[in-house]
């Protein structure tokens, strides 16, 4: 007496080649980076405030690269701060706690120009451009 089924090695063939494969992949990493800081101040520059920058102090927590610049601002000396620009509604409190994940830092500081208001506070500070951001708790 014949059988009438037939069993084929090649879907279990299939199935463990993907299996087995995906397995010596490298983990995989973000293309961005994350910092935590606290907001200190802004520039006044625009008559539409929403195009001024933003002062952040990136010594929030330990262990914080050092990508940012010393500044004293109201007597008081902060040392890992960068402006960045795009900051939420939400977050533009002194004193609030943000975190940005961001791709690119200037290499060097940039000051702000073409201001339109007459009464103007900027800083020759390192840029971060924000890709997403967030209040810290």
């Amino acid at each position: 007496m014949e059988s009438t089924t037939k069993f084929s090695i090649y879907p279990l063939l299939i199935l463990y080649v993907l299996i087995f494969g995906s397995c010596y992949k490298e983990p995989w990493t973000a293309d961005y980076e994350t910092i935590d800081g606290y907001v200190i101040g802004k520039e006044t520059c625009s008559l539409d405030e929403s195009q001024d920058h933003w002062l952040v102090d990136f010594s929030l927590t330990p262990n914080t690269p050092q990508v940012g610049d010393t500044l004293q601002l109201n007597g008081v000396t902060f040392t890992n701060v960068l402006k960045v620009k795009g900051l939420d509604e939400q977050l533009k409190f002194i004193g609030m706690k943000v975190s940005f994940d961001y791709r690119t830092i200037t290499p060097s500081r940039v000051t702000t120009t073409g201001c339109t208001v007459s009464s103007t506070t900027t800083y020759a500070l390192k840029e971060l451009f924000i890709l997403h951001q967030s209040e810290l708790r």
